[in-house]
C-alpha cells in the first residue's frame, strides 16, 4: 500500500505502517477530521472484507468491536477502513465476561448467514442442526482437504483422522449443544482493551457452535490466565467434563495453522491424531 494506491481507492491521508497480524498489511491513516486503521491484501476481493464486516457486526450488539468505515477492492487488492482504536489497559475477568455475553446468543442451527474467512482460509457455514455432522465436515474435513492439497498430508494422518471422526460420532452424538454465537478466532491477539479498559474484538471468524470452541482455542497459544476461565466458569459454567473435548476442537485451529504456515505445526496435529 502506498499514498498513490490510496488515492485509487478514494481515501486521502497520512499512511503509516504499524504492526498486525500475519495476514493484512496493516497501518494507521490519519486525515483531518480523525484517524483509522486500514486493512489491506493485494490477493483478495472486498469478498473478504466483507465478511469480516459482516462478523463485527452481529457481534456489536454484544461486545464493543471496532467501527466499520468502509471496504473496497480494484485490480490491486482489497481494503477495509476501520475504527482507530487507542489501546490501554484492562482485566482478563472482563473479557471473559464480554465472551460469555457473546455465547449467551444463540441460533436455532449451527452455521452462519453467509461462509466467511478463518485467517486467508475458506470457512463455510451452511445452516445445520447437527453439531458433530457440522464440525466434522464443515470444519475438521474443509481443512483436511485443504492439507492433501498442499502436500501435509500423509497416509497415517489420514487413517487416525477417519477413526477420529468415527470416534466422534459414536461418542459426541447423543450431547445436546445449543449453537452458540461464537467469535471463531479467539486468542490473545484478537482482544484489545480500549482507553476505558473496555476489552475491544477484533478479526472474528463468526459462526454458531459450541461455545467450548472458543474456549479451546483460548487455551491454544496461551496469553489467557487462570482469572479469565474462572469468570467465564462463574458467569456461564461449561459442562464438567468440557475440557475432553478441548483437543478435538484445538484440531481445527491447527490444521489451519498446518495449512498457513506449514509443517511446523505437523507435530502438534499428529499428538491430537495418535489418540485416535
Amino acid at each position: 500500500m502506498n499514498q498513490e494506491l490510496l488515492a485509487q481507492f478514494g481515501l486521502s491521508g497520512t499512511l503509516t505502517p504499524i504492526s498486525g497480524g500475519d495476514v493484512n498489511q496493516t497501518f494507521r491513516l490519519r486525515s483531518e477530521e480523525r484517524q483509522y486503521f486500514l486493512k489491506y491484501h493485494p490477493g483478495v476481493s472486498q469478498q473478504f472484507f466483507q465478511a469480516e464486516a459482516a462478523g463485527l457486526a452481529q457481534l456489536r450488539p454484544y461486545v464493543r468491536v471496532p467501527a466499520v468505515y468502509q471496504y473496497g477492492d480494484n485490480e490491486h487488492g482489497a481494503y477495509l477502513l476501520l475504527e482507530w482504536i487507542d489501546v490501554g489497559e484492562g482485566d482478563q475477568e472482563s473479557i471473559a465476561t464480554a465472551l460469555a455475553e457473546i455465547h449467551r446468543q444463540t441460533s436455532p442451527t449451527f452455521g452462519f448467514e453467509q461462509d466467511n474467512f478463518i485467517g486467508l482460509l475458506p470457512q463455510v457455514n451452511p445452516a445445520a442442526e447437527d453439531w458433530v455432522s457440522f464440525y466434522t465436515t464443515c470444519r475438521l474435513d474443509v481443512q483436511v482437504e485443504l492439507a492433501k492439497l498442499g502436500n501435509h498430508w500423509n497416509p497415517r494422518r489420514e487413517d487416525k483422522y477417519l477413526n477420529l471422526k468415527e470416534t466422534l460420532y459414536q461418542e459426541w452424538s447423543g450431547r445436546q449443544v445449543q449453537p452458540s454465537l461464537l467469535h471463531g478466532d479467539f486468542w490473545r491477539g484478537n482482544v484489545l482493551f480500549d482507553q476505558k479498559g473496555d476489552p475491544v474484538f477484533i478479526d472474528p471468524a463468526v459462526s454458531f457452535g459450541d461455545r467450548e470452541l472458543d474456549l479451546a482455542m483460548a487455551q491454544l497459544f496461551g496469553g489467557f490466565r487462570p482469572e479469565f476461565f474462572q469468570r467465564y466458569q462463574q458467569v456461564f459454567p461449561l459442562e464438567k467434563n468440557w475440557q475432553e473435548r478441548v483437543p478435538v476442537y484445538q484440531l481445527y485451529y491447527l490444521l489451519v495453522h498446518l495449512n498457513l504456515f506449514g509443517e511446523s505445526y505437523g507435530n502438534n496435529v499428529d499428538e491430537i491424531l495418535s489418540r485416535y
